[in-house]
Formats: C-alpha cells, sequence, structure tokens
C-alpha cells in the first residue's frame, strides 16, 4: 500500500535523521583511526547501506524484490554523488580546521544541497509509483 506523498515526505525526514546519526557516529568514530577524507568516505559508504533499506521498507513501503538497475544502483549512485561533494567539502574543511565538528558539518553540507532531490529521485522513479489513491490507502491490512 502507496502512502499519499506528504506522508511519504515526513517518513524520509525520519529516515534521513537516522542516517545521519548513523553517518556521524561512523564519522566520529573513522576520525579517531584516520583522516578526515578516507574518514568521510568509510562513514558514507557504511551509512547508505541502513539508509537504503529504512527508505525501502519503511518509507515506501516496497516488500517485493530488489531491482538492481532500477533501485540499487541508482540509490547507491545517488549516494556516490553524495559522497563526492561530500568529500570536496570535508577536504576544503579540513585545509583549515582538523576539528571533528568542522569536519562533520562539511560531510552534513555536502548532503544537503542533494537531500530534496534525492526524494524527488527515489519517489517519482525508484520506490514511489505516484500517489496512491483515497481507496488504497482505506484499504485494511492483510491478514497473516
Amino acid at each position: 500500500m502507496q502512502l499519499p506523498p506528504r506522508e511519504r515526505l515526513i517518513k524520509y525526514v525520519a529516515a534521513s535523521m537516522c542516517g545521519v546519526v548513523i553517518g556521524q557516529t561512523c564519522l566520529f568514530i573513522a576520525l579517531a583511526l584516520m583522516d578526515p577524507v578516507p574518514a568521510n568516505i568509510v562513514a558514507v559508504t557504511v551509512s547508505t547501506v541502513p539508509a537504503y533499506f529504512i527508505n525501502r521498507y519503511w518509507v515506501w513501503a516496497k516488500k517485493d524484490a530488489h531491482n538492481i538497475k532500477r533501485e540499487v544502483v541508482p540509490f547507491w549512485t545517488m549516494s556516490f554523488l553524495g559522497l563526492l561533494l561530500s568529500t570536496v567539502v570535508v577536504h576544503f574543511a579540513e585545509q583549515r580546521s582538523d576539528a571533528a565538528l568542522v569536519i562533520s558539518a562539511a560531510n552534513l553540507s555536502g548532503f544537503a544541497v542533494l537531500w530534496v532531490a534525492k526524494f524527488f529521485v527515489l519517489d517519482n522513479f525508484m520506490f514511489g509509483g505516484g500517489p496512491a489513491t483515497p481507496e488504497e490507502h482505506l484499504e485494511p491490512p492483510p491478514i497473516l
């Protein structure tokens, strides 16, 4: 059952917050072990896996088989674009400060630029399949 667009957006925001917590936790741990740019790469790579599953299953309620071409590759491509942008920003920030908070803010700003576009792509091309009809939204859940 497809949720209405507004509800999907609200869930997307919540899922994004989970992704930020996971990504920033990974980033702070990785910063203790390595330089900022490799730490950013590790954090983004690790956090992309749960982000995909949270978005697919919870936000868009997709339960069918994963489509490599239509879902997995585009999701990782968008994550890679976020990685590239955040890595450039992290590198720029690293040249000016080695403070973890500055590196964290740089990482977040790189992804913030793509956040709205990512929802549009996920909702319209990958998982969404269009808005729900009132009948779909009112349909009772299946009995297990």
